[in-house]
């Protein structure tokens, strides 16, 4: 019988597929990556609360300096001064106060390493204790620690006048320059309000030896 080519294809089994089953595959390397790849890769990283938290650290430091550099005593744009100055004042609201007589103050000059530094302006007694390098022993104004000086801020003479004795001189002079530094200490952020002073009008007329004058003071420098 004749077959066709057909046919025979048809009845003849097909031995490719078993050939090439038996040739192994060849193994390709993996490819490497460019550089362009790799950069890519990294800019795809998850940008976590981690690196969050740096970037604020970073931004929190460098403001913090600039606030030094430009300031000089406050890393927080004078933001603490303003924060001592109101609990000072919410303090000396709910604060019971202390009267002393002239000798108990005179304890509190500095001299002693245990006790606050006070003094008195208008018989008015405030704590200067952070202001130690002023009042402390040595300091350009310790002549004022411990004591009630307030003629001394109306004349300017810091070794005869360190009293609070101002009846001889005007009403309206006294107003006007005493009564800026009594603001000036009621309103200070670090000076924080202590009490009263029981005044003494025997001792008003009292001079000690004291320092020669100092020049005339500003209000930043106290």
């Amino acid at each position: 019988m004749v077959q066709t080519r057909q046919q025979a294809r048809e009845a003849t089994p097909d031995s490719r597929p078993a050939a090439a089953a038996a040739v192994p595959k060849k193994k390709t390397s993996p490819r490497k990556k460019s550089d362009a790849e790799l950069i890519e890769e990294e800019d795809r990283v998850s940008f976590g609360i981690i690196d969050l938290l740096r970037i604020i650290g970073g931004v929190a430091v460098f403001v913090c300096m600039l606030s030094y550099f430009v300031i000089g005593d406050s890393y927080v744009w004078g933001q603490d001064k303003m924060v001592r100055k109101y609990w000072n004042g919410i303090r000396r609201t709910f604060t019971k106060p202390i009267y002393m007589d002239e000798a108990t103050l005179a304890l509190y000059n500095g001299t002693d390493p245990e006790l606050p530094i006070y003094l008195s302006i208008n018989g008015t007694i405030y704590d200067v204790s952070e202001g130690k390098n002023k009042y402390g022993p040595g300091g350009g104004y310790s002549f004022f620690a411990g004591r009630d000086a307030s003629r001394a801020y109306i004349t300017g003479d810091f070794k005869n006048d360190l009293t609070w004795d101002v009846s001889d001189i005007e009403e309206e002079r006294v107003e006007r320059a005493l009564g800026h530094w009594v603001k000036f200490f009621a309103n200070h952020e670090i000076y924080t309000f202590v009490g009263y002073l029981i005044r003494d009008p025997t001792k008003a007329k009292k001079e000690a030896p004291e320092p020669e004058p100092e020049p005339e003071h500003k209000p930043d420098e106290l």
